[in-house]
């Protein structure tokens, strides 16, 4: 049976930050299966002199398969 992928998203208005945020939490993961990733923009609903809301925000959702147990995986036998 399938196991369900599991979804990480990723939000921020400034791209470098959005950017190490991924990378940091794919240097932490183990062995993970990466299926989809998607990316939207958005324009932020703040002032031009409110660097929190200002200008647009990034999302990045990403699909994966966190590592299987070796009992999981096709093909394995006990000896």
């Amino acid at each position: 049976m399938a196991r369900p992928l599991q979804v990480k998203i990723f939000m921020d208005n400034r791209a470098n930050v959005l950017e190490e945020q991924i990378n940091a939490w794919l240097a932490s993961q183990t062995s993970v299966s990466i299926v989809k990733t998607e990316t939207a923009i958005s324009a932020g609903a703040g002032k031009s002199s409110d660097t929190d809301t200002a200008g647009p925000w990034f999302a990045v959702t990403i699909w994966y398969e966190p590592p299987a147990p070796d009992r999981e995986r096709p093909g394995f036998r006990v000896t």
